[in-house]
Order: structure tokens, then C-alpha cells, then sequence
């Protein structure tokens, strides 16, 4: 359990960095290009897809971290670990690490799309990277 829990880290530092270096690009594309807010149904309803984005990921990551290792922190404080369900915690542990970062650089690009401005891109960026720091993968550890 322990290297899972070093690997874990390890993952969460590189997926901290990505989210930042991704950030920095979206900084520099915003200084070099003109991007333009899309133009659907003219342009009304763009705050509101906007909005609703952001409830969405705000209630997509609780779930998702219930979902992909909460349980399984609670699952190993009650019983003792085997070897089939740790390998069901490695997989569902790596994958959630992943689909923060990738998750909400999608919803940032679209909302960077939807708005014209960088700092919605920030904003999911930002959540991401909040999101990653306040998950800890030392809680698997008893």
C-alpha cells in the first residue's frame, strides 16, 4: 500500500505541474491570438452555457472523488486488503488523477471558447489544481 501511496503523489505532483504549464500556455496563446467568443443562437446564451459549466464540474469532482477514492479509503480502514481489490484501487486511484486535469482543461478550452476571455480557462484550471492539493493520497494509508 505504501508504493501505491508514493506512486499516487508522484502522480498528483505531475498532474499539478501539467495544469500549470497548461495555464501558462493558455496566458501566452491569450497574449498572442485574438480569440473570438462563439456566435450561436448569436451570442445570448453564452453566460449561461458558461454557468452552467461550472455547476457541472462543481458537482462532477465531489462525485467523481466518492466514486473513484473515498470509498476505497473507507473500504480499507474497515477490512483488510487483498490483492484483486487493490488492484481495483490502483486502477480507479490512477484514473481519478487523470480526469481532473483532463476534465477540466476540456471545460476550460470550452469556456475559453464560449467567452473570449483566458480567465475562465484560469477558473478550471484553478479548480483543478485546488482539487488535486486538497486530495490526499495518504489517506489510504491506516
Amino acid at each position: 500500500m505504501q508504493e501505491l501511496v508514493l506512486h499516487l503523489s508522484k502522480r498528483r505532483l505531475i498532474m499539478m505541474i501539467i495544469v500549470v504549464a497548461l495555464a501558462v500556455v493558455a496566458i501566452i496563446v491569450s497574449y498572442n491570438f485574438q480569440i473570438t467568443p462563439t456566435a450561436y443562437y448569436g451570442g445570448a446564451y453564452n453566460r449561461y452555457f458558461l454557468v452552467g459549466l461550472i455547476i457541472y464540474k462543481l458537482i462532477e469532482l465531489p462525485i467523481l472523488y466518492y466514486l473513484l477514492l473515498h470509498r476505497h479509503v473507507m473500504y480499507v480502514r474497515k477490512h483488510d486488503i487483498y490483492d484483486e481489490k487493490l488492484q481495483k484501487i490502483k486502477k480507479h486511484t490512477k484514473l481519478f488523477f487523470f480526469l481532473i486535469p483532463q476534465g477540466n482543461t476540456i471545460f476550460g478550452i470550452i469556456a475559453y471558447k464560449l467567452s473570449g476571455e483566458v480567465i475562465y480557462f484560469l477558473l478550471f484550471s484553478g479548480i483543478a489544481l485546488l482539487t488535486l492539493f486538497l486530495i490526499k493520497p495518504n489517506k489510504l494509508i491506516l
